[in-house]
């Protein structure tokens, strides 16, 4: 007889994580972005970025009408340092960045950057990876969220709150790129392929990466705790018990 077939987690677990973020209104969709020469520029301001950093150089961005190849291009270099800064440390590797990505866009697309989208993803892949030669986590953000191609996007935050909860095997964020595509292959073995259930999954792993499964894990406030292999295998150390207060009355001395 067959063995049973399991039902997959990722559903559910992305289902907890989105009512965890998902919280007074708030989206957790990363971004509403559709553009591909806007998200490319909101994926590289989120390089290294505080929290919160990525939108508010976004907005500083959007701002300075920076929301073109030419009008990126034409931003004095300290305005757009200044934005980068916004983001968070490496300001300038970002600032420099973005002037390569908008100048070979313009070069190579000139203002036709979303023509390419229209391609197949084999085609768009070869475009950003071999012509542009951006990373395979740039090529599939850009995919899913400005091709509506049924791919899970993995960056660190995603890699680093996967790993943990059993999809693929990172044992250091050293080994991010090594890993990529083994955390990418566990993700989608159990992701549906619509679009928008995609970009709520990559966005609410992403968000839990960023702000609960950080480097020294909140696994106290995390809502998928009981569910996660990592603090099965690295247990919480038990609570102290609190000190009494002067409302709480003192045990009785033993007689």
């Amino acid at each position: 007889m067959p063995a049973a077939k399991q039902t997959p987690r990722l559903p559910k677990l992305i289902e907890a994580l989105i009512k965890q973020y998902e919280v007074e209104g708030k989206s957790v969709v990363l971004t509403d972005l559709t553009d591909p020469f806007l998200l490319g520029a909101w994926f590289i301001l989120g390089q290294h970025a505080k929290r919160n950093g990525q939108n508010r150089a976004y907005e500083a961005l959007r701002r300075a009408k920076g929301i073109t190849p030419g009008q990126l291009l034409d931003l004095p270099p300290e305005k757009l340092l200044t934005i980068c800064q916004t983001a968070g440390p490496y300001e300038d590797a970002r600032s420099k960045d973005l002037y390569a990505f908008a100048d070979d866009i313009e070069d190579k697309c000139g203002q036709d950057f979303s023509q390419v989208f229209k391609k197949s993803a084999a085609e768009i892949r070869k475009f950003l990876e071999v012509d542009l030669k951006r990373s395979r986590a740039f090529t599939d953000f850009l995919l899913l969220y400005g091709g509506r191609q049924p791919i899970f996007p993995v960056d660190l935050p995603v890699a680093r709150a996967a790993t943990r909860l059993g999809y693929g095997k990172m044992r250091s964020e050293k080994e991010f790129e090594k890993a990529y595509k083994d955390i990418q292959k566990a993700l989608e073995s159990e992701s549906s392929k619509e679009p928008d259930w995609l970009i709520r999954a990559h966005s609410a792993l992403h968000r839990h990466g960023q702000e609960t499964c950080i480097t020294h894990p909140l696994c106290d406030k995390c809502s998928v705790a009981k569910d996660c292999p990592y603090l099965k295998k690295n247990p919480l150390p038990p609570k102290l018990p609190t000190a009494p207060t002067s409302s709480t009355p003192f045990a009785k001395p033993l007689q």
